[in-house]
């Protein structure tokens, strides 16, 4: 797989949703080199968003597009086969958006709780699986291009719209799902989280139910950069 030179400064293109903002920031202020950032909401990367190309993906979406190639262009990259490290992702990672409670109502009971084992079983697995089929075909592309493939974990942060025992249900077989792909997960879930499985104030975007501050964007920039080491 294609890796930067361990001799030079770090690069890598950077796409996703608006959790990876924090992270293109804390790389800016160090100044790396790389290129990219958020492309779109979560809901974005929910549909068939790509098509195949030669050594790349174009996006069907015209901003998304465009975002992407931009995100080339700072690298100097005429396609996603090209680029000069490996890719940073968090496409598909929106679970909150997995998770809205409405979407989940109808496979509980009248008590708001689902059967025992509704959320280890098949059928939980098939549905997030479905859901995430555009998300994995992209993963899967990017592997295919002999790309060095990061995914980034979201913050572990349940905003009120959400179903906490869904988002992190549907987590797990994310990860499960991707590193079964051979993507390499950036996890900092230990650093960043209290006992209870969530993410830590200080880790949190002020007056924001959903996202990450910069001090968390640090934290995941330096576990990548350690995992590229």
């Amino acid at each position: 797989m294609k890796t930067p030179d361990s001799t030079t400064t770090p690069s890598f293109l950077l796409l996703g949703d608006s959790h990876v903002g924090v992270v293109g920031l804390a790389a800016r202020t160090r100044g790396l080199a790389f290129g990219g950032g958020p492309l779109g909401a979560g809901r974005d990367f929910g549909v068939d968003f790509f098509r195949l190309t030669a050594d790349d993906v174009a996006m069907r979406d015209p901003e998304i597009e465009q975002l992407y190639r931009q995100a080339l262009a700072q690298l100097d990259a005429p396609n996603l086969g090209r680029i000069p490290g490996p890719l940073v992702s968090s496409i598909g990672l929106s679970v909150h958006y997995l998770a809205t409670t409405q979407n989940w109502l109808c496979y509980q009971g009248a008590d708001g709780e689902f059967d025992l084992g509704f959320l280890e079983g098949p059928l939980f697995a098939t549905i997030i699986d479905t859901l995430s089929r555009p998300a994995l075909a992209f993963y899967e592309q990017a592997l295919a291009l002999d790309l060095k493939v990061y995914a980034v974990l979201p913050p572990q942060r349940v905003p009120p719209m959400s179903d906490a025992r869904v988002f992190m249900a549907a987590q797990a077989r994310l990860v499960e799902r991707l590193r079964a792909l051979g993507v390499e997960l950036v996890d900092v879930r230990e650093a960043a989280n209290d006992d209870r499985g969530l993410q830590r104030i200080e880790f949190c975007e002020v007056d924001d139910p959903l996202h990450g501050n910069l001090a968390f964007g640090e934290l995941v920039l330096d576990q990548l950069l350690r995992q590229m080491a």
